[in-house]
């Protein structure tokens, strides 16, 4: 009986590797599909030449305050309004961003109330309006209707209004 040479178990194998294909104008590259990140070609961006990579040590720390900061990025804490429980009117829903925010503008022109674009379920929602209560909500909707017929009452987070 001779002996005949067998292969290495599976697990010690070296994996077969598909060659990776650069990224065209046709076709983009999928990373998640590939799974490995293609090599630079010469002409693709370098490292950022304005970035300077610092070492720090565990036991030292960096500050930064605001007061390093160029006056003119401050926020203010006063310019963003707080959100608080009310209710709007959803007049419109795309699985696309950019037609749910074509549709917020044409909303927010045609009803004179604000139109915002909320991602939720998967979908970008038009809703329009502030209302603090279902009461004004419902007393909106009927005007609202005569340009977004299919448009109903939801709960959402509102900007809240001063009130005098």
């Amino acid at each position: 009986m001779t002996a005949c040479a067998t292969a290495p178990p599976a697990e010690k194998r070296p994996a077969k590797t598909a060659p990776v294909e650069r990224a065209s104008k046709d076709k983009p590259y999928d990373f998640r599909s590939e799974g490995q990140v293609p090599p630079l070609k010469p002409d693709d961006a370098a490292n950022e030449p304005d970035v300077q990579e610092i070492g720090v040590s565990s036991g030292s720390s960096i500050d930064v305050t605001d007061a390093e900061a160029p006056p003119d990025t401050v926020p203010e804490a006063a310019a963003e309004p707080a959100l608080i429980d009310g209710f709007r009117v959803q007049v419109f829903a795309s699985g696309d961003r950019d037609i749910a925010a074509n549709a917020a503008r044409e909303a927010q022109e045609r009803l004179g109330v604000p139109a915002y674009v909320d991602l939720d379920g998967g979908m970008y929602k038009v809703r329009a309006g502030d209302f603090a209560t279902r009461a004004e909500a419902d007393q909106a909707l009927p005007a609202i209707r005569k340009h977004y017929s299919d448009a109903w009452v939801i709960a959402s987070k509102i900007r809240a209004t001063r009130r005098p």
